[in-house]
């Protein structure tokens, strides 16, 4: 199924379309409000097939990903998935992915929009190297269920010899297994990009289609729902994912995202590790990335200022926003920034400037409790 074809199933079903970087997807099926609602309740499901993908094949594939980028790539097995940033020479970000080891090739899930400058960096490592790097974006599509219920609304419409399939809410996070719905192959992997409770589902294009119809009809009866990519958004936001460019760009270091998982302490060079590891022996990493929350709008770019001294006359600039939105969970705004470290402190709270007017937002641990 093309991605043409896609959209225009999506149309037929009733779902408003956006373009996301040259690819159209659903960015409400129902009302925002609804389809929260269910995501919290249940389960939902997505149409995230605008997400990069990469395949890399070739012998010396994981052993190149191994030397450029920040995590421990070495001994993964087929079934296997890591976190892993991808850093320049300088230590900035260049994304951070997600890598899959197959049978033949390794898979790379980047951020949606970021694939080419992805594929681009790997490949100017390859010198000598068996290494070869395919954008396989548009191949694959990928579907999202995510929810409170969503491991159980998998288990009774997806089928596998597995034994994880028994229980998928144990399942090792980024792993993956090969389970079917009805008859057709699905590569399902447990996740977190949105909530904690996430399946990423990578389908063969030519039973989208089918797919998509099965979990359509299973909705009906055991209450999950499609949703856009507009509560997708929402749930980002309050799980505190960071995505490109938002939150991943050359002017962050690994150390400030609040990944930890996807950073080795122990694995020796890497491209950036210098820099890396610097920051992280002698406690040099300026700011971090956290939550915020306040009753007024905080739009991308808003400036943080630390209020204790904003409050005496003096204009201290300990930040920006970077992402945010209204959640329905808590009711209130809420956003992704980066703040200056001596800043992030539990119980703080900031001013955010927003057309010369301000307003206290408190500091929230990730992800946000709604």
């Amino acid at each position: 199924m093309s991605e043409t074809t896609l959209s225009e199933m999506h149309k037929r079903l009733g779902a408003q379309m956006v373009q996301v970087d040259g690819t159209s997807v659903p960015e409400k099926y129902t009302s925002f409000e609804e389809e929260y609602a269910t995501a919290r309740r249940y389960a939902v499901f997505f149409d995230l097939s605008h997400f990069g993908k990469l395949r890399i094949t070739g012998k010396d594939g994981l052993d190149l990903l191994n030397r450029i980028s920040t995590n421990d790539l070495n001994g993964m097995r087929p079934g296997m998935g890591k976190q892993t940033f991808l850093a320049t020479e300088k230590g900035r970000v260049v994304d951070l992915c997600t890598v899959y080891a197959q049978q033949e090739s390794l898979l790379i899930l980047t951020s949606p929009g970021n694939s080419g400058n992805v594929k681009k960096w790997v490949e100017k490592f390859i010198i000598s190297e068996d290494v070869r790097v395919e954008d396989v974006t548009h191949n694959f599509p990928m579907f999202f269920v995510a929810g409170s219920e969503a491991a159980n609304f998998l288990k009774h419409v997806a089928h596998s010899s597995h034994r994880t399939l028994l229980d998928l809410s144990k399942m090792p996070r980024h792993n993956f297994i090969r389970t079917f719905l009805g008859s057709h192959d699905v590569f399902l992997s447990r996740t977190n990009i949105a909530m904690i409770n996430g399946f990423i589902m990578l389908i063969n294009p030519n039973e989208t289609e089918a797919i998509w119809n099965s979990l359509l009809e299973n909705s009906k009866t055991l209450g999950s729902a499609p949703a856009g990519l507009e509560t997708f958004e929402v749930l980002r936001i309050e799980n505190g994912t960071p995505l490109y460019p938002h939150e991943l760009n050359e002017d962050v270091n690994p150390l400030e995202v609040n990944v930890i998982d996807a950073i080795s302490s122990n694995k020796g060079c890497y491209v950036g590790q210098e820099v890396i590891a610097r920051l992280q022996t002698y406690d040099k990493v300026r700011r971090r990335l956290i939550g915020l929350i306040a009753t007024s709008k905080m739009p991308h770019g808003a400036k943080v200022y630390d209020s204790k001294q904003s409050s005496s006359g003096m204009e201290a600039e300990i930040g920006f926003v970077t992402s945010s939105v209204k959640s329905p969970g808590s009711g209130k705004e809420v956003a992704l920034a980066y703040i200056s470290m001596q800043q992030v402190i539990p119980g703080s709270k900031y001013l955010v400037k927003v057309g010369g007017k301000s307003f206290e937002a408190e500091l929230s641990v990730l992800p946000f409790m709604v």
